[in-house]
């Protein structure tokens, strides 16, 4: 699915590629020349870690890639933080079991969410709204599509890529509706219909964007094993002699990999995305917060590695 040229608020690709060097007599120059080596040195990580963050949240889809690994590790670390509360009490009671009444200490007591789970709620929902504008390069893509399949190009491909834009448009649309109409954004008369049963809440709406994203990521498995047959097909009626050059082997590992990183997305969305949809009553078996956070962290650190990886000139 294709991404935005840019995220807004980054720098454009030409302020990237612009170099002004500091005049030799700059404030930082001299500064850096009376620097200590050692202070010098350790500064000298967290800013090139700072410049390649910047450059990976300027890139074509870095910032809703990082923003969602980074969320779904959050849910992960709060569902760990949670389980983590008998192992507290049992260390609380262990400490305390020798010290003197004045000296014990109290396990804090606390029926908020902790500051990890209130973090990943909050990037949760910045993610919801940046997504409002999802709809323009999901246009763009329709309209790429709409223009027919490219010469040579598969038809069950090519049907899969137009079943699942029509999918993601669907999600994006339904959660867009959703997320304004319980932000009061839109006139309650307009999603009534959908509405009422759940007290005046977008619950139906967001459970149709939630199927139609699921049906969307599926799409994904259709396209994968498609390839994975043509692959298979391409590879059979090579001859002995391709077959035998150390090339061709490269280049098929390096085909292979990809294909398994690709089908780890897909894979690793399906538990989340068949609880959200709600298909049954229990959902997925075994569903919790941190099998949540494990599926998204999983299904994102692939190509938010990818992004991060290409920082590395900085």
């Amino acid at each position: 699915m294709s991404e935005p040229a840019s995220q807004p608020g980054a720098p454009a690709d030409g302020a990237q590629k612009q170099d002004f060097p500091a005049n030799e007599k700059s404030v930082a120059k001299e500064i850096e020349k009376k620097m200590p080596v050692q202070v010098k040195s350790s500064l000298a990580g967290p800013d090139r870690v700072i410049l390649r963050l910047n450059k990976l949240l300027a890139s074509p889809g870095g910032l809703s890639s990082f923003l969602s690994t980074f969320n779904y590790t959050l849910y992960l670390l709060a569902h760990l933080d949670a389980k983590a509360a008998p192992l507290k009490a049992k260390l609380y009671l262990f400490l305390n079991r020798h010290a003197s009444t004045a000296s014990k200490l109290t396990p804090p007591v606390s029926t908020d969410p902790s500051p990890i789970a209130a973090l990943g709620s909050l990037l949760s929902a910045t993610r919801t709204t940046l997504r409002l504008f999802g709809l323009l390069p999901m246009y763009a893509w329709a309209r790429q599509l709409a223009q027919g399949p490219k010469p040579g190009q598969d038809s069950v491909l090519y049907a899969t890529a137009v079943t699942q834009c029509v999918l993601y448009i669907a999600f994006q649309l339904f959660e867009n509706v959703a997320l304004l109409t319980d932000s009061k954004i839109l006139p309650g008369s307009l999603t009534a219909r959908w509405t009422e049963k759940h007290g005046g809440k977008a619950a139906a709406i967001y459970l149709a964007s939630y199927r139609a994203w699921f049906l969307g990521f599926c799409c994904d498995f259709i396209r994968l094993f498609r390839e994975a047959q043509l692959e298979r097909n391409k590879r059979d009626a090579r001859s002995s002699v391709e077959k035998s050059y150390g090339s061709v082997a490269k280049e098929d590992a390096k085909k292979d990999a990809q294909w398994w990183s690709e089908f780890i997305v897909p894979l690793a969305w399906f538990p989340v995305g068949w609880h959200f949809a709600a298909w049954n009553e229990t959902g997925f078996p075994g569903f919790n917060l941190g099998l949540m956070g494990a599926a998204g962290a999983i299904a994102g650190l692939g190509k938010t590695k990818a992004l991060w990886d290409a920082t590395a000139d900085v």
